[in-house]
């Protein structure tokens, strides 16, 4: 049986959205428009920018990007060898 519950659906958009901002990080080694991600995800999704901004703080805490608001980038967390 599938479970399509609140919660599963919030996890699902959760990946989605860390695929898309992966593999644009991977294009573009510097970093990117917090804004302009925020547009394209809202483009891609059909999500409001405080749900996409929410989830973004989610993939922050889990340490998979950081965003700067103050400088507007998403960059991916470089890993210490």
């Amino acid at each position: 049986m599938v479970r399509r519950d609140g919660a599963e659906v919030r996890k699902e958009r959760i990946h989605e959205i860390a695929r898309i901002i992966q593999a644009s990080l991977l294009k573009n080694s510097g970093g990117l428009s917090l804004k302009q991600t925020v547009a394209t995800l809202q483009y891609e999704t059909g999500l409001t920018s405080e749900k996409i901004m929410e989830y973004l703080v989610v993939l922050e805490n889990l340490d998979r990007i950081t965003l700067d608001k103050e400088h507007d980038t998403v960059k991916k967390i470089e890993m210490e060898s």
